[in-house]
């Protein structure tokens, strides 16, 4: 249901931005403006007694915003510049193709909420449907006490929930800044003797992961006795800018019923790919955004998506995220495209470092066209209990650990093809042990390059390699490869290790680098694979002749 995009232009995220400063309100559909009204905030010249209905009359307070219940089409303008601490929650709902929208009226910076960590959401959804949020700067940090990470509460900058135990659809967040969100660390699982202030291990699930910047998540009326689930349907996540987030950045993740006194759902979580229990959240983009925690120690993942079905997460940039910067876990569909993931180390005594990770059940999970470079981890496969993967057509170059982590349970199988790994800081290039070698993984059509001799590549019985290309210093060739090409693949060039800004995003071309040359024994010497998505990683179509080996396709 979704199409795959070509990169990017340069100026996506230039343009992006501009329009986020145009003082002109973006305009709703027809239908929407006609049948709603639009109501004026201004936190200098407003007066909560006004009608609120224009600029001249327009109320000053969120409290007064909060007091009101919108219908669709209606329009909350806050005045360019204002300035506002507390919480923004407005109430009622929009209707399909006319949602309610906040935005921004006037000429100046974005309007600025801060929740100044005196609140849980700076800005928040509950039960409510069919909302557009725009042009926003969003703010939600506690003050920094002596101790550090003492600050860390269950905060957030954008919260859309519900509870209410029926289907809720219709959000877009787009044009937004969500920035310094002290938000607490609570890990899944791992060993309570490394908590600190802030962290915190072994919460299980509903009490993990759940706080940052822009959070979707779902819960119960009463834990003790759940009815019907809150599905949320139809996000959108774009164009906009989050920084400095904690836990993560952006949040999708449903309930699943494991705290204490809680009755298991499983709504959020699956035993198996057909797990009748499970109800994820549905049709999920998340597309156009820079997301970077470079000022925190507690920002640990980039995009964090759980408990959905049908997800696209393309054209982002992620910039030194901690554990993770794109993670799916179970989830079912999520395809993860053109993106560029770099820096991410660990964070917060958490043990991963990866740019992209397809985690515990995970089913249709494709992984293609992304630039990971200088993660601890390249692409993390870790598809514990079951889960299958598609990983193609991506560069994975200068990270400090394993370009690709092969870490899944028996039941999960992966296909490796059509990427080009470039190992110039490690010691490895494929790597995995114990029982994460009885999963199965097809390997082939990769150019496999390290600068740096004796790089190491696992094998086991169920690791098949097959037509890779292995160049550079001398590597452990596979003795299955029948099919392997030992060579220089002659590329072009070197990568270029700068990450996108906010202004370009994704710097994809930076990988261009190492294309190969006209004449590289990478030419012609691929094996064909059906279902490959019909494109290499510059957009090139796929074949050209007969297929090349690596990431580009040069016929």
């Amino acid at each position: 249901m979704f199409r795959v995009l070509r990169h990017p232009a340069p100026g996506l995220f230039a343009v992006a931005l501009l329009a986020a400063s145009v003082p002109a309100v973006l305009a709703a559909p027809a239908g929407a403006q006609a049948a709603g009204v639009s109501y004026y905030v201004d936190a200098a010249q407003g007066n909560d007694s006004a009608a609120g209905t224009d600029s001249a009359h327009a109320w000053r307070s969120l409290a007064r915003v909060g007091q009101t219940t919108f219908r669709p089409g209606d329009r909350i303008l806050l005045r360019a510049g204002g300035r506002w601490t507390g919480q923004l929650w407005p109430k009622g709902s929009g209707a399909s193709g006319a949602p309610v929208t906040v935005d921004r009226y006037g000429d100046g910076a974005n309007p600025r909420i801060d929740g100044a960590g005196a609140v849980g959401d700076t800005v928040r959804l509950a039960d409510q449907e069919f909302w557009t949020i725009r042009h926003l700067e969003v703010t939600n940090q506690a003050p920094a006490t002596s101790t550090p990470g003492a600050n860390l509460k269950d905060l957030r900058g954008i919260h859309v929930t519900g509870s209410a135990g029926r289907p809720l659809h219709g959000f877009v967040v787009d044009g937004v800044n969500v920035h310094d969100v002290t938000g607490e660390v609570n890990w899944i699982s791992g060993d309570t003797a490394d908590n600190a202030p802030g962290i915190h291990f072994k919460m299980g699930w509903d009490r993990s992961k759940k706080t940052g910047g822009i959070v979707f998540d779902a819960a119960v009326a009463n834990p003790g006795a759940p009815a019907a689930p809150t599905v949320l349907d139809d996000i959108t996540v774009q164009n906009s800018v989050i920084a400095n987030t904690s836990f993560a950045g952006i949040v999708v993740k449903q309930y699943s019923g494991d705290a204490p006194g809680a009755v298991a759902t499983g709504w959020g979580s699956r035993t198996s790919a057909g797990d009748t229990r499970f109800t994820p959240h549905t049709n999920v983009v998340i597309r156009g955004n820079h997301l970077s925690q470079p000022g925190t120690a507690y920002g640990c993942n980039g995009v964090y998506l759980t408990g959905v079905r049908h997800a696209v997460v393309e054209q982002n940039v992620v910039d030194r995220a901690g554990t993770s910067g794109i993670e799916a876990y179970f989830a079912d569909d999520v395809t993860i495209q053109s993106n560029e993931v770099a820096g991410t180390t660990p964070k917060a005594h958490g043990a991963d470092s990866n740019g992209i990770d397809a985690d515990k059940g995970t089913t249709k999970v494709v992984v293609q066209y992304n630039w990971s470079h200088g993660n601890g981890d390249g692409i993390l496969l870790c598809q514990f209990v079951f889960g299958d993967v598609v990983l193609r057509y991506n560069v994975i170059a200068g990270n400090t650990r394993y370009p690709v982590y092969l870490h899944s349970d028996k039941a999960s199988k992966a296909k490796v093809y059509g990427n080009t790994l470039y190992n110039d800081r490690g010691k490895y290039l494929v790597y995995g042990y114990g029982t994460s070698l009885t999963s199965t993984y097809d390997i082939s059509d990769n150019i496999l390059y390290s600068k740096v001799a004796g790089a190491s590549l696992t094998t086991s019985s169920t690791i098949r390699y097959d037509s890779n290309l292995y160049g550079g210093a001398t590597l452990p060739v596979p003795a299955g490869d029948a099919h392997a090409v030992r060579a220089d693949p002659q590329f072009t060039g070197a990568p270029d290790y700068t990450a996108g800004t906010p202004q370009s995003g994704p710097r994809l071309t930076a990988a261009y680098g190492l294309r190969v040359r006209s004449g590289s024994p990478a030419i012609d010497r691929g094996v064909a694979i059906s279902g490959n998505g019909g494109r290499d990683y510059a957009g090139a179509p796929l074949y050209t002749g007969k297929p090349d080996i690596g990431a580009f396709e040069v016929g």
